[in-house]
């Protein structure tokens, strides 16, 4: 029987794990990936991810672009993530359904190269950024007298991003060509070995190394709250102790589901990647591209959960998105400037809108947070006996 081939859609940036990978054309008609309520579900599936993704991510950009006062480290860092996820919901969330049920590649040879580079690229830029937040997170919380980052070096790092993304993704859209007459767009490798080789570096420097570095500085930050929560202040009423255990608890489930998200997202995705490098008959299995576009679907769909983990679940994007969208009251903007008020005097700044403590007379107590509702500073000095309490009142 003759052997046709077919876009095997093996990742994110990319459609094909070899050189023309075929299968069987009894393969491909018995795939049930080719049944058209299993392609209806899947179109269903991915124009929810395009709808919800697009609307949440150009909304963050917007609120930051239109405000100022928004324009802090973390909140640049949450826009880049955006942006990168605003680029896969355009490249990688249409492009890639449409090209495998349509079984051929429609939209031009200029295309073939700029997709798949793009959706690299994004995928990148998306990981690195997840990456930078946690580090600035454990920076801030661990480090608290550390100088905090200023936007400048935040701006400096987002170039990079964009930067390393450009160059370690370049290999996809070099090697992608359309192949006539069939109109494939399929990858084109210089020989195997490197294909494999670049392949599994991907997989480390995309997912792998992301995770244990974003793991390891929340697993870090959640233990120091936990510390802080059992070193309380002895004059706190009771009633303050278990609003503060309260907060402690909230604000480690949200540390654990940033990870969790993460890895549930991407992990798949990578495993199907994986097998489909290093175990080529993998392709001829019947239900390989249905795996695929489940393991893909999840993947995508974190472009619906990042502004809500990241932008919703903050304060101040919050009050934010209810002064522009039209479905909640307008309420007064003047809460970023109510954040600063009695704090003018001794206080010292360690870095962009984070508030450091500084020393005050005997038998003092301040609570000062900074503008982003980033961090809380509790502090009180005793005659004879100073002791600070740096308590994370809102991580997000």
């Amino acid at each position: 029987m003759d052997d046709v081939p077919i876009p095997s859609n093996k990742s994110v940036e990319d459609w094909s794990s070899g050189n023309n990978l075929t299968i069987n054309r009894s393969t491909i008609e018995n795939d049930i990936t080719s049944n058209g309520l299993v392609q209806l579900t899947f179109y269903i599936f991915y124009a929810n991810i395009f709808s919800l993704g697009l609307f949440g991510n150009v909304l963050v950009c917007f609120v930051v672009a239109r405000n100022r006062q928004m324009q802090t480290v973390t909140n640049l860092f949450i826009t880049n993530l955006a942006l990168s996820d605003v680029l896969l919901c355009v490249l990688a969330v249409p492009f890639t359904p449409l090209y495998t049920f349509l079984g051929r590649w429609v939209f031009g040879r200029t295309l073939c190269h700029l997709v798949p580079y793009a959706q690299g690229v994004s995928v990148y830029i998306s990981t690195l950024t997840l990456t930078s937040i946690a580090i600035d997170r454990f920076v801030v919380i661990i480090y608290p007298f550390h100088p905090r980052m200023k936007i400048e070096v935040c701006l400096g790092m987002i170039v990079g991003i964009w930067v390393i993304a450009l160059l370690v993704t370049l290999p996809y859209g070099l090697y992608m060509h359309l192949e006539e007459p069939h109109t494939y767009c399929e990858e084109h490798w210089p020989n195997e070995r490197f294909r494999k080789i670049f392949s599994s570096i991907t997989s480390i420097l995309q997912f792998v190394l992301p995770f244990f570095v974003i793991a390891f500085c929340y697993i870090c930050v959640s233990i120091r709250l936990n510390d802080r929560a059992k070193t309380k202040l002895v004059n706190k009423t009771s009633k303050r102790e278990e609003a503060d255990k309260e907060k402690k608890k909230r604000t480690n489930r949200m540390l654990i589901t940033m990870v969790t998200v993460f890895g549930i997202s991407w992990l798949p995705l990578n495993i199907v990647n994986v097998i489909d490098d290093f175990y080529s008959p993998a392709n001829d299995w019947t239900y390989y591209r249905l795996c695929f576009f489940m393991t893909h679907c999840l993947a995508m769909s974190s472009t619906c959960y990042n502004p809500f983990l990241y932008a919703w679940l903050n304060d101040n994007f919050r009050k934010e998105f209810k002064q522009v969208l039209p479905c909640f009251p307008k309420t007064s903007s003047s809460h970023t400037s109510r954040t600063t008020q009695g704090c003018q005097n001794n206080k010292k700044y360690n870095g962009n809108n984070t508030l450091q403590e500084s020393l005050l007379p005997n038998e003092t107590r301040i609570k000062i947070s900074n503008t982003e509702d980033y961090e809380l500073i509790v502090l009180e000095l005793t005659t004879g006996n100073t002791s600070r309490n740096f308590e994370e009142a809102k991580v997000l």
